[in-house]
């Protein structure tokens, strides 16, 4: 009797074995596909990043941190509205996740669904804080430098743990001529950014490296922020700055066209693409 209680034991624990087993191998597959996407997200190649994700997301259809991995890819691809059902996947799974509600707001936002937008802002625990927000990137708009200083102060002191705060208030410093007090905003926001660091972090990672004189940083950094998302208006600016620096007078003049050309309503590519090329 005991031999057949033991040999029934035996039986059940390998019985548990094989079935943990198959499930590990049924998804090892899947798990290492994200793996894999987000180390080609965080080495900045997308169109990598996006096509292992998808096959993450297939293998894994529950996991909402495969779905997430995928939406913040595509919105760094310029592909707001996969990005968005993406995203609400992930949230699907993971309904009390700030981040993803983070990320799907960010995502709204740019689809210009700015009600639904606030909602997810919200529900990330930023209600307070996206008004002072706002409220700054209005004031500093309008030219209004010392109104903007002091709401982007109030929301940094609101949210001491968000990057996007730290930047802003470095923004308004530079308005007012105070370039190593935004310098040393920005680097704040820099060591609170998210991981992988997305391509707003590594603008403003770059605008830091050049107002200290280290345009090779700022190249490479304002490089892999294009890369991320090419939609970003001011990024090939300072990419040009940061080249001219460097020495790669070509390259700069090179980098201000290709922005002429995509965001034609902004003056500053145009207007260094004359005061260069005529030498000044």
């Amino acid at each position: 009797m005991l031999r057949w209680q033991m040999t029934r034991r035996r039986l059940a624990l390998l019985l548990c074995a094989l079935l943990i087993a198959w499930r590990v191998g049924m998804h090892l597959p899947g798990w290492l596909a994200l793996n894999q996407g987000l180390t080609a997200w965080r080495g900045a190649d997308l169109q990598r990043a996006a096509a292992v994700l998808q096959t993450a997301v297939r293998r894994l259809p529950v996991s909402g941190a495969a779905w997430r991995g995928l939406g913040r890819v595509q919105l760094a691809q310029a592909q707001p509205a996969d990005a968005q059902t993406s995203l609400q996947q992930a949230l699907d799974h993971l309904p009390g996740d700030s981040l993803t509600h983070l990320e799907l707001a960010r995502t709204l936002a740019r689809l210009g669904q700015d009600e639904q937008a606030l909602a997810h802002f919200r529900a990330a625990g930023w209600p307070a804080y996206m008004s002072l927000r706002r409220q700054a990137e209005a004031a500093l708009s309008q030219g209004a430098t010392g109104d903007a200083l002091k709401l982007a102060g109030q929301a940094a002191a609101l949210e001491p743990t968000r990057a996007e705060a730290f930047y802003l208030w470095g923004e308004a410093l530079w308005a007012q001529g105070e370039q190593p007090a935004a310098v040393t905003q920005w680097q704040v926001g820099s060591a609170l950014a998210t991981r992988p660091p997305t391509a707003i972090d590594y603008y403003y990672t770059g605008r830091a490296a050049l107002a200290q004189a280290d345009p090779a940083a700022a190249v490479t950094a304002l490089q892999i922020s294009r890369r991320l998302d090419p939609t970003l208006p001011f990024t090939g600016l300072w990419l040009g700055e940061a080249l001219l620096a460097a020495g790669q007078r070509e390259a700069a003049i090179e980098t201000w066209r290709t922005q002429a050309r995509r965001f034609p309503d902004n003056p500053w590519a145009a207007r260094r693409l004359g005061e260069v090329g005529s030498g000044k």
